[in-house]
């Protein structure tokens, strides 16, 4: 089974934690877990594991969206924060057709609802999440743990 997470722009702090948590416990469902991130997430996501203990296999967000094709991943997680991120993860959604999973938070709950009706309003399919958070990853991890169960 393959799972490709989807970041965006790091600009939120909880963004980069949760995408290499997300990647362990994806990894330990049995996936083998891609990440495709903009140049700046990737960074921060490499630095977060100076040892490779992990052995995030990162690659990038604009070129993977010219490689993929429908039926390459099993499950898609898209971490959406910004109308860019939600603009991706639709994108992503009706490319691959699979089961995926769209984490939306932001500090302001208006934004949240606004990312969350940008998806609803493509015919996704996605499990959506959604929760006011942005420095805290705590919320966001719970919505992720509760959702991910569907997937296994």
């Amino acid at each position: 089974m393959k799972a490709l997470v989807l970041l965006g722009c790091p600009e939120t702090p909880s963004q980069t934690p949760l995408s290499v948590y997300v990647f362990d416990k994806l990894t330990k469902l049995g996936y083998d877990v891609t990440i495709a991130a903009n140049p700046a997430a990737a960074k921060l996501v490499k630095i977060s594991d100076p040892e490779d203990y992990y052995n995030l296999n990162i690659v990038d967000l604009e070129r993977s969206l010219g490689d993929i094709k429908q039926g390459d991943y099993d499950l898609l997680v898209g971490f959406v924060h910004k109308d860019a991120a939600a603009s991706f993860f639709v994108t992503f959604d009706q490319i691959l057709q699979t089961k995926s999973l769209a984490l939306v938070f932001s500090r302001d709950i208006d934004e949240v609802e606004e990312f969350v009706n940008m998806i609803e309003e493509s015919e996704s399919k996605a499990k959506i999440v959604a929760v006011r958070a942005f420095h805290n990853p705590s919320p966001i991890k719970v919505k992720f743990d509760k959702a991910i169960k569907e997937f296994e």
